[in-house]
């Protein structure tokens, strides 16, 4: 290194007429140097009163623990502080200033060396040559200073003593003390043990990692004594100082922000559980009153199909039900099957009676006042309301029941296409019996409702109902027009009385069975008048309307379990005209009823005839339009149930065989004529 390259701080033999070179010749010892000047006393010191105010101190005051007081941060000096790595820092420009702060500290050692090798700073760079030095009594006058000059070894060795001092800067505090002033050698700062809050492991960690414990801070403590520290830089100071404060603030916040997160997502996962929980209950209060009102109603149709004996499908709705049977589930089923094995087997139904009325007549009283000599052809084959309603009654009373045709005949097919028959038993309580009803010419003829032949019923008939029709709330009741000419809905034919029969006397409908309805075509159905002359008597508007009222009865009825029939087309009588004759009937049938009616297997013979051979030509025209029941006017009860039809005798009640006939009626112990027949309204019935 150049002699320039070094700054002197001031001149010693200038200042106080010191020469290093004339030290260095002689032959001083340190006894022979005044350092009066430097006693503790003349400095005004007392190192021990310090020493024993320090080593009074208490700690233990401070209850601080020895792992938890080596968290203390002490800054480590800069010479045992490991440069960081260049880094960017914006506009901080620590680079820069380090740099500054470097070259300053630089100039200032250069300076000290050269001061105490008597060089000059910026002179030009020598060799030096060393002359022994000649002592002379020091006077104290301002000397005039020159360089010394040494030889290149005495130059070296004042290198090597320079680097010496320079490493006993460095040596550690305690061993320079011991080895300078043994006779006062400090005793080692003890620290007591801090009890300090516990801190997560995480910050923990990060406090380990940016604060330096106790022994870092004892052993910085004991290096940096007696050294000037060297002043830290802007990135020392943002890294020990700033730096751990941003971290453990950011870990702080991430801390919280977990925790806040999290009983945030806790609030939020309880919430909706108790969302489900509440949602669960209601769907399970929910499905508890489902079940709860579904069974009500599988109770009532169950009880409904046990009123009927239809016993197996009362077991099987309540065998249906979804949830736990209640009391009342398992109290009736056992009392459906102890029922059910109390039935008894009809296996002959071929003795079935089947009791045939016509057309009811709705006031009595009007029939019998008719002007064109029908008084007597109604009070000879009819029957009023009043007598059904008595009938019906004491049918129940002799415990007979309804059944149809589906309660006794059962179908297949074989290969699918061909239609086979066969008997099916009826299964009644002890002493129950089999009965049937039929009604024919339900379409109303305009002779018995319409008095001025317009076609539309009005006060000039003769006292009976005009039309079925559903009301509003779903009953079948019958339309008639009184006296007044005001129109009446009620139970004015067989149809709404039987279904209000049956809804206070369930018993006496056999698994629903229902009446056998028969319509003639000429003048259409129910009332109706969907034949094909209607649209060029009435137009079109009036067809359509009557093609509605018609089909919302035909689905009631249907759907009540009543059976369709036929009751030919013209009313005609089958037995005294020929199979062609019988065929063209049948196709207006088909061609201006079915479509309305629908297809139907039931035809009831008109005027009390039938076609006699069950095997000729008027049998085939029959069958092949799909013709499977035929039933005839006879005497006695009569069915016969074969492969490919069934037929049956049907009892005609009238005025004329209640009175002419009445054993028909008495020997089966069906009802007594003679109760029911109104015999003050109708005075003496014709017989003939």
């Amino acid at each position: 290194m150049a002699k320039n390259d070094f700054d002197i701080d001031f001149d010693f033999e200038k200042e106080y007429g010191f020469d290093p070179k004339a030290i260095l010749d002689s032959e001083y010892t340190d006894e022979d140097l005044d350092l009066s000047q430097f006693d503790d006393e003349a400095m005004g010191l007392d190192l021990d009163e310090a020493a024993s105010e320090f080593d009074d101190f208490d700690l233990d005051s401070l209850d601080l623990k020895e792992e938890d007081a080596e968290e203390e941060f002490i800054p480590m000096p800069r010479h045992q502080v490991e440069e960081p790595a260049d880094e960017d820092f914006g506009d901080l420009h620590f680079e820069e200033a380090e740099a500054e702060q470097n070259e300053e500290d630089d100039l200032m050692d250069f300076t000290r060396r050269a001061s105490f090798f008597g060089v000059e700073a910026g002179a030009e760079s020598q060799e030096p040559v060393y002359e022994a030095p000649v002592y002379e009594e020091p006077v104290y006058e301002e000397p005039a200073y020159e360089a010394p000059v040494y030889e290149e070894a005495e130059y070296r060795q004042m290198e090597e003593q320079f680097e010496e001092d320079v490493a006993d800067e460095t040596e550690e505090p305690a061993v320079r003390r011991r080895r300078e002033c043994p006779e006062k050698e400090r005793k080692p700062i003890e620290f007591k043990k801090i009890s300090m809050p516990t801190m997560p492991p995480v910050l923990t960690n990060l406090v380990k990692l940016y604060v330096p414990n106790q022994q870092e801070i004892r052993e910085r403590m004991e290096t940096t004594e007696g050294r000037r520290r060297r002043k830290p830089s802007k990135l020392q100071i943002f890294k020990e100082f700033y730096l751990p404060v941003v971290i453990l603030g950011l870990s702080l916040v991430l801390i919280l922000s977990f925790v806040i997160g999290s009983l945030s997502n806790a609030i939020d996962a309880a919430q909706l559980q108790r969302e489900q929980e509440k949602q669960q209950a209601q769907q399970e209060s929910l499905a508890a009153e489902q079940l709860a009102t579904e069974g009500v109603k599988l109770l009532e149709r169950a009880e409904e199909c046990a009123k009927g004996y239809n016993y197996d499908e009362a077991i099987q709705i309540l065998d249906s039900y979804a949830g736990e049977p209640s009391q009342e589930m398992t109290m009736k089923r056992a009392e459906y099957v102890n029922a059910k094995s109390s039935l008894v087997e009809h296996q002959d139904p071929t003795l079935i009676p089947n009791l045939s009325f016509h057309v009811l007549i709705a006031d009595m009283k009007r029939a019998m006042a008719d002007d064109d000599n029908l008084a007597g052809q109604y009070n000879r084959n009819f029957v009023s309301t009043a007598e059904f309603e008595k009938i019906l009654n004491q049918l129940y009373l002799n415990n007979f029941v309804l059944v149809d045709f589906d309660s006794f005949v059962g179908s297949g097919s074989v290969d699918g296409t061909s239609q086979v028959y066969d008997q099916v038993s009826i299964w009644l309580p002890e002493g129950k019996k089999p009965v049937m009803l039929t009604e024919t010419m339900v379409n109303y003829f305009t002779y018995m409702n319409d008095g001025n032949g317009d076609g539309i019923a009005d006060s000039g008939g003769d006292g009976f109902a005009s039309r079925l029709v559903v009301d509003d709330n779903g009953d079948i009741k019958a339309e008639y027009v009184d006296e007044n000419n005001v129109t009446q809905v009620g139970n004015y034919d067989l149809v709404p009385i039987l279904e209000d029969f049956i809804a206070s006397h369930p018993d006496f409908s056999y698994r629903g069975a229902r009446a056998t309805l028969a319509v003639s075509g000429s003048e259409g159905i129910f009332g109706y008048r969907i034949q094909s002359e209607t649209i060029a008597n009435k137009g079109n508007d009036f067809y359509n309307q009557e093609v509605v009222g018609a089909t919302k009865v035909v689905e009631a009825l249907r759907e009540k379990g009543y059976r369709l029939a036929c009751y030919t087309f013209d009313n005609k009588d089958y037995s005294n005209i020929s199979a062609d004759m019988v065929n063209q009937d049948i196709q207006k049938w088909k061609s201006q009823i079915a479509p309305v009616i629908g297809e139907i297997d039931t035809i009831v013979f008109a005027r009390a005839k039938d076609i006699g051979d069950y095997t000729g030509g008027k049998f085939e025209v029959l069958h092949s339009n799909g013709f499977r029941y035929m039933i005839k006017n006879g005497d006695t009860p009569y069915t016969e149930i074969n492969n490919t039809y069934i037929r049956q005798t049907r009892l005609m009640v009238t005025g004329e065989n209640m009175v002419g006939k009445a054993t028909m009626f008495t020997t089966p112990g069906l009802f007594d004529p003679n109760t029911v027949l109104d015999l003050a309204t109708r005075g003496n019935v014709p017989v003939g």
